[in-house]
């Protein structure tokens, strides 16, 4: 039933997809500069997304055992109301109390609800021979259609506050929502024990080490780097500026990156792009300024497309020719284990961020002695 109406399908996912990258692209980057104009320190910023990924992880596993008995449509439909209740408590953090660890248990839950789904769809579905184009697609379609939105969000932000912006988005929210209601997903047919968890630890372990490796550096370039060029800067514009920027250039370069993969290449493009990675990370630490922030970001939107494409159309394809759903529950540990890693150095580093941009570059030397099989 799903095969024969897959285009449709495909087509209501990078919809849906889009529409979701629209509405954080306005609001992601500025969540964390909410909570310090609220007073919060950055170490307490940071310990919300420890327990936020914490959270991602257990709640992926959840829907991992809900998706045995529901289809994954209504595991979206789940996360709704749990997405609605985290915006509802941000856009009223400021009279909430201590909530802040309240909403980072619900931003947990319904990001495992939505990128779950859309994880096992997509790579279930997805035939092996088109699996680079429509991993750039996947990639490219959000990030184009989200090219302004952190532009957008600055400019609400400073002219109107966070409370308008965050507004503005569940209405978004809402808008995503509504093709969810009419799209049949079957329920997803899997076993899962102790045994299946060691068989895929082992088999697996070179990939969940690269999500390691990964995760690591993509989440100092998609936290870390907003929340330090704010408070390089003190300028929320600029902190919009330089997500619209990272979204353009990545955009641009992701569909090229797509249509020119292929099997032969993939490994050749991720290790040329570490050089570029650690290059980038280098520039960040030793030199600083407004328009030093804007001219690094475009180069690591390009250095992080070069890698990214061929990287994750491997992890789909992997992913593919296993038990789906097992495979991308089982993948949110090491990201789990990364993104903690980066939160708690982090709060050792709070006083000086730009600490953590070695790191971000050489972890991807792993990438240069790295094989499939």
């Amino acid at each position: 039933m799903f095969r024969k109406n897959l285009k449709k399908y495909m087509l209501r996912l990078h919809v849906m997809n889009s529409v979701e990258g629209l509405s954080w692209s306005m609001i992601g980057l500025f969540v964390p500069l909410y909570f310090l104009s609220l007073g919060y320190s950055l170490e307490i910023v940071f310990v919300y997304y420890i327990i936020q990924n914490l959270v991602i992880l257990l709640a992926s596993f959840l829907a991992l055992y809900l998706g045995k008995h529901i289809s994954l449509q209504k595991i979206l439909i789940i996360r709704f109301p749990i997405l609605l209740s985290f915006l509802y408590l941000l856009y009223n953090l400021s009279s909430a109390g201590n909530a802040l660890y309240v909403l980072a248990i619900l931003d947990g839950i319904q990001a495992a609800f939505f990128y779950f789904p859309l994880h096992v769809i997509f790579a279930k579905f997805v035939h092996k021979t088109e699996m680079e184009k429509e991993t750039a697609k996947l990639m490219a379609i959000p990030q184009a259609v989200t090219m302004f939105g952190p532009l957008i969000g600055g400019f609400v932000v400073l002219v109107f506050g966070f409370k308008v912006l965050f507004a503005l988005a569940c209405i978004l929210f809402v808008i995503e929502f509504l093709p969810i209601l009419d799209t049949k997903i079957v329920a997803v047919k899997y076993k899962i024990d102790l045994k299946t968890a060691v068989v895929y630890y082992r088999k697996h372990k070179k990939y969940f080490f690269a999500e390691i490796v990964n995760n690591i550096s993509e989440e100092i370039e998609g936290v870390i780097w907003p929340i330090f060029v704010y408070v390089s800067l003190l300028n929320v514009a600029s902190v919009g500026a330089v997500g619209s920027l990272l979204a353009i250039s990545t955009a641009l370069f992701t569909y090229i990156i797509g249509k020119v993969l292929n099997k032969k290449n993939k490994l050749v493009m991720m290790k040329v792009s570490v050089f570029f990675i650690a290059i980038v990370w280098l520039l960040r630490f030793v030199f600083a300024g407004e328009m030093i922030f804007y001219v690094l970001t475009v180069l690591s939107g390009l250095a992080y497309t070069v890698f990214s494409v061929p990287y994750y159309s491997k992890i789909y394809s992997r992913a593919k020719r296993e038990n789906t759903a097992v495979f991308f529950a089982f993948r949110e540990i090491p990201i789990a284990i990364a993104r903690v890693a980066v939160f708690v150095l982090a709060i050792i580093f709070a006083e000086d961020l730009k600490m953590l941009f070695p790191i971000a570059g050489l972890v991807y030397v792993y990438f240069l002695f790295w094989r499939e099989k």
